[in-house]
């Protein structure tokens, strides 16, 4: 390319054709209509999420694939790149940048669409004005660019929302598998055991019994909060001390802000994964940890618990609660949360690490 000539000269210029092509065979990645129930109104996808940046900037890098591969311009590969990349990507960056700044502030809807569609054009127009403020506006290919844009949202929208059907039915199979029948009657049967001895212990233990269950059966999309969530496991393991005697030992070490947002009973599995499988197959019980930490804009969360290495003492569905509990977080938080679990000598460590995000004032009435 000869210098002093403009990426948007008329010799130049994309040919809006055949990357409007490309970009309707990426359409396809989108999942079909009529395969799944769409609510009405759509929501925005959370651009602040690690998971739907990274789809964003991968489909970014397709789309310019696709238009190198339809570009039929004689000129050598890099100068085909830099000319098609020079205001998709810094537009498409830019206007990631302001979505996930204002993202929040946008209602959700189709005002809230039109609204990250303007943001989207004005970042493209701002980008193409940057790169050459001589040239004449080129408003063929700042609406092009915003099309991909457009695309981009339209694909991720459609994902978030193929996404929430297998989001209530994977907390159905949750809210189904949280307590398992064994820990039923067994609490059953020792406030029953109280109930002559010591009669306060049994209305104890009826009373948590009662509250995890109303958790269990409560509305599984409303959030629940660190300090909740440590309220629910301290009752289960209350429940499981007085079956359990002097063989299990909790300690607490929590220091990090207990409105912390969580997704609902993220702590009482885990508490009685490490019951079951640990404190109950060790003659001498054990001590359970359970930590809690903030580093700055992550959470992270921590249980160990002893276990018995001996083969004999193994016991099957170990790992189905933390597969269980690992697939609920990816749904609620995609690529921000993960979930780990090691052996540790004689210790059973499970950490869970998702971004702190205070939980919004719930207002009265």
């Amino acid at each position: 390319m000869p210098p002093g000539t403009s990426y948007y000269a008329s010799g130049e210029r994309l040919r809006p054709v055949r990357v409007f092509l490309a970009m309707m065979l990426l359409s396809y990645f989108a999942p079909p209509r009529a395969a799944m129930p769409l609510p009405p109104s759509p929501d925005l996808p959370d651009y602040r999420n690690l998971g739907v940046l990274l789809r964003a900037l991968l489909l970014l890098g397709l789309f310019l694939l696709g238009g190198l591969l339809l570009d039929e311009g004689g000129e050598p590969l890099p100068w085909r790149l830099l000319r098609l990349s020079s205001l998709l990507v810094p537009g498409a960056l830019l206007s990631l940048g302001l979505l996930a700044l204002l993202g929040r502030r946008l209602h959700h809807g189709r005002r809230a669409a039109l609204a990250a569609a303007a943001i989207c054009l004005l970042s493209f127009a701002f980008c193409g004005r940057l790169l050459n403020p001589l040239a004449p506006m080129p408003w063929g290919q700042v609406l092009l660019a915003g099309a991909v844009g457009g695309l981009m949202q339209h694909y991720l929208n459609l994902r978030a929302r193929a996404l929430s059907p297998a989001l209530s039915e994977a907390r159905l199979i949750a809210l189904q598998a949280r307590i398992r029948p064994h820990f039923l009657f067994n609490s059953l049967n020792a406030a029953i055991a109280l109930i002559g001895k010591q009669p306060d212990k049994a209305e104890m233990v009826l009373e948590n019994l009662a509250d995890l269950f109303r958790a269990q059966l409560g509305d599984p999309a409303r959030q629940s909060t660190l300090g909740r969530e440590i309220e629910l496991a301290a009752m289960y393991l209350a429940i499981e001390a007085e079956r359990l005697g002097a063989r299990l030992q909790v300690s607490w070490d929590v220091q990090a802000p207990l409105d912390a947002a969580l997704p609902p009973l993220i702590l009482q599995p885990l508490a009685e994964n490490a019951v079951f499988h640990g404190i109950e197959r060790l003659a001498d019980g054990g001590e359970i940890r359970i930590q809690a930490r903030q580093h700055e804009k992550l959470l992270e969360l921590t249980l160990s618990n002893p276990v018995n290495l001996e083969p004999a003492a193994a016991t099957p569905g170990h790992h189905m609660a933390l597969d269980n509990l690992a697939e609920r977080l990816e749904l609620y938080f995609d690529a921000e949360a993960s979930l780990s679990a090691r052996l540790d000598g004689d210790r059973f460590i499970t950490r869970i690490r998702l971004p702190y995000r205070p939980a919004p004032t719930q207002q009265p009435g």
